[in-house]
């Protein structure tokens, strides 16, 4: 597994060979940017790169930062998540009122559990339906803990309609591929900050449904 060093201020970009990034360790959080966007880089996440060919690493802080990643076409998910006993009663001392991790996990009386999402958004109605060569913003830039995005295809009649999702409108050509129907539904659920853009590429009007959540 890859380990590179960023300097204050430095980026590198790295070529991503298979589907599923995920990053084993890091000195601190740090920017993960991409024809996607950008996204918050930290220690337990993995993130789906299909139809992205390379990511930047960025380091915007005033020290450097170690990380180590690994790039795989299998979906690893961390052990340890849920929750985690710890038995070492000096430790558990220092922690024995609740308090939030990274606003991602819960942590009393000495265990870990992961907190869920608790807020829900459906596309707008008047965002459900695009016209052929039509591209529109379906969700706005939200920067919130534990935000994502799940687009689904449910065009009427038999045949299949194909769109491109992506966090702009520049470059949507080549964004994420997605051709389905009411009766076969493509559907693509992924975590990001960044607004979300679908563009009509086929000949048919294109019926969406699907929504956004996240954690506050």
């Amino acid at each position: 597994m890859p380990v590179i060093t960023l300097k204050a201020g430095e980026e590198q970009q790295r070529p991503m060979g298979a589907r599923w990034l995920s990053i084993v360790e890091a000195s601190t959080r740090f920017k993960i940017e991409g024809e996607f966007g950008s996204l918050v880089g930290e220690v337990g996440r993995v993130i789906d790169t299909q139809g992205f060919n390379q990511v930047t690493f960025k380091n915007e802080s005033a020290n450097p930062i170690e990380l180590e990643y690994e790039a795989s076409n299998l979906k690893v998910y961390a052990a340890g998540k849920g929750v985690v006993s710890i038995s070492n009663a000096v430790e558990v001392s220092r922690i024995r009122e609740a308090i939030k991790i990274n606003a991602n996990a819960t942590v009393e009386n000495g265990k870990m559990a992961i907190l869920p999402s608790n807020n829900f958004e459906s596309i707008s109605t008047n965002k459900t339906v695009i016209s052929v060569g039509q591209t529109i913003e379906v969700f706005p830039v939200r920067n919130s803990v534990g935000r994502s995005a799940l687009i689904q295809v449910i065009s009427e009649g038999d045949e299949f309609t194909p769109v491109r999702v992506g966090a702009s409108s520049e470059n949507i050509d080549n964004a994420i591929y997605l051709s389905g129907n009411e009766n076969n539904p493509a559907s693509y659920e992924f975590e990001t900050q960044t607004a979300v853009f679908v563009k009509n590429m086929g000949k048919n009007k294109v019926t969406l449904a699907g929504g956004e959540k996240w954690r506050e």
